[in-house]
């Protein structure tokens, strides 16, 4: 090959190169990636590449040694760019599902019903629970067929890491070692412990606490958070936070205290500030999760106490859960 066309042969492997990985990440970012027009067009310029020949030919010239040793030739790889395209048609064969329809219409809508659904549902678990005397075992059941059908949905349609159901991808010592989180976590027995309860009735309240830790990170973090953050993020942390919290006002209606109710909702919205961020920063709602299934499950066991330590604890909380949330998006210069 002339020196000519050997200069020719790299300038398209080059350029090619960049949209292989602008489509690589657009695919592995974007649930909603098929409505992208310049990606399908790149996809097509792609799927042109692979097809015509030219990549063989290509790649025959790289196996000779014929081109040079430092070009970036992902596109190259003998299966790179071929299981790329196989990925993307598999994808949008599985977005023809009605959830997926409903999901890529509106994010947030999309997460809003799923909230609905599981305000309704678990009230009417707990309330069909009490009726048959054995608290928490509808809820239970109700709790662990919406957290399998939530992570079957993320699994099957390749979400799970766009919701968050993935390792933090910063150290743990960005986060401090998550210790704000930990000390939060045990608020429910800042007040005292009291093991007044069955065993069987404190098993079911924990298993049924675990399982509100799941859902409502993934709902309120993953779907919520991150259908509205496409819109601007601050507004999607208010919302993220403030929902989440207002949402336990529904706590009222299944004979919660007044009182108790309305300091929940002030120490929760800054819980949701607070998970939010980390959520934000490390992209994973692992931590949120484990935090929120342990404060929901120490409060199985948590005494009740007077009004004016209930109010401090409140407000040891949430200055710890707001400083810590202002503290990691400052840290990440939001």
């Amino acid at each position: 090959m002339n020196k000519e066309d050997l200069e020719y042969t790299v300038q398209r492997i080059e350029y090619l190169e960049k949209i292989f990985d602008e489509v690589q990440s657009v695919f592995k970012n974007n649930p909603n990636f098929d409505k992208n027009e310049d990606f399908n067009k790149k996809v097509t310029l792609l799927t042109q590449y692979l097809e015509s020949g030219q990549w063989l030919r290509d790649f025959t010239l790289d196996e000779k040694g014929e081109l040079p040793k430092n070009l970036k030739r992902g596109i190259l790889s003998e299966d790179g760019l071929y299981n790329l395209l196989c990925d993307i048609d598999n994808a949008k064969r599985k977005n023809d599902n009605l959830l997926m329809k409903l999901f890529k219409k509106d994010e947030t809508l999309f997460a809003v019903l799923w909230i609905i659904v599981y305000v309704i549902g678990f009230g009417t678990a707990d309330g069909l629970s009490e009726s048959i005397g054995v608290p928490k075992l509808i809820t239970v059941i109700f709790g662990a067929v919406f957290s399998a059908f939530l992570f079957i949905f993320a699994k099957k349609n390749d979400l799970t890491e766009y919701f968050g159901l993935c390792r933090t991808k910063i150290p743990a010592k960005d986060f401090l070692f998550f210790i704000p989180l930990a000390v939060t976590s045990t608020a429910s027995i800042w007040g005292g412990i009291s093991f007044d309860i069955s065993p069987v009735h404190a098993l079911l309240g924990v298993i049924a606490m675990c399982f509100v830790g799941f859902i409502e990170e993934f709902i309120f973090r993953g779907m919520l958070f991150t259908g509205m953050s496409k819109n601007g993020i601050k507004s999607a942390i208010i919302v993220s936070s403030l929902t989440f919290g207002v949402g336990h006002i529904v706590n009222l209606f299944m004979g919660a205290p007044v009182f108790d109710t309305l300091l929940q909702l002030v120490y929760t919205s800054a819980a949701g500030f607070c998970y939010t961020a980390v959520f934000y920063c490390g992209k994973s709602i692992i931590p949120c999760i484990i935090s929120h299934a342990v404060i929901n499950s120490l409060s199985v066991f948590g005494a009740v106490p007077s009004p004016e330590v209930q109010i401090t604890i409140s407000a040891v909380q949430s200055v710890i859960n707001l400083g810590y949330g202002f503290w990691l998006f400052k840290k990440h210069k939001i």
